[in-house]
């Protein structure tokens, strides 16, 4: 859906007619004031102070099964039409489109973390076969060689997956710049 579609805007203008048609509409005459709907009222508040009422926040959307991806707090799914959004009794807010990008990213940033811990449990598990062998412990260092192949192993299925996560970003992107254009 394209954000025309969307929007459903009064006027589309091309960059060139646009002085013409702010100067006709500066001088239309103002139409009634539309009363704020209470949802963006409180909403605009959560946004100012950074505190809502979990109670209230349950008034305009509904519990979701996902996390802030900033603090990890509850978030609720405010449904718009087809528009979903999310926000966190935090404040924290998202559209379904960055909130999916920010979940890569944690996503991202977990599966760095494990294999830099996969690689340490390796790196011991290596060390630990070579002060067994240096020791004559031929059983305990051909224990510490296998756990040390099937480190090297798990390591590598998450390695491939990071790579199998970028490339599938990638390929969206240019999707999304192809769509774009």
């Amino acid at each position: 859906m394209t954000a025309l579609d969307r929007a459903k805007p009064d006027h589309v203008a091309r960059l060139k007619d646009m002085p013409a048609l702010l100067t006709s509409l500066a001088h239309e005459p103002i139409g009634q004031a539309k009363a704020l709907p209470r949802s963006i009222q409180y909403e605009v508040e959560i946004a100012r102070s950074g505190r809502s009422d979990m109670d209230q926040m349950d008034k305009f959307g509904h519990r979701s099964v996902l996390t802030c991806p900033d603090c990890g707090g509850v978030m609720w799914e405010i449904d718009e039409g087809d528009l979903s959004r999310f926000r966190c009794h935090v404040g924290h807010a998202y559209t379904a489109e960055v909130m999916s990008l920010a979940l890569d990213e944690n996503l991202r940033r977990a599966l760095a973390s494990a294999v830099r811990a996969l690689e340490e449990r390796t790196a011991l598990a290596r060390k630990l076969y070579h002060q067994a062998k240096n020791s004559g412990h031929r059983l305990l260092a051909e224990t510490w060689a296998e756990k040390t192949r099937e480190f090297e192993r798990e390591t590598d299925i998450v390695r491939t997956s990071t790579r199998r996560m970028d490339r599938l970003a990638a390929k969206a992107d240019t999707a999304k710049q192809s769509a774009a254009e």
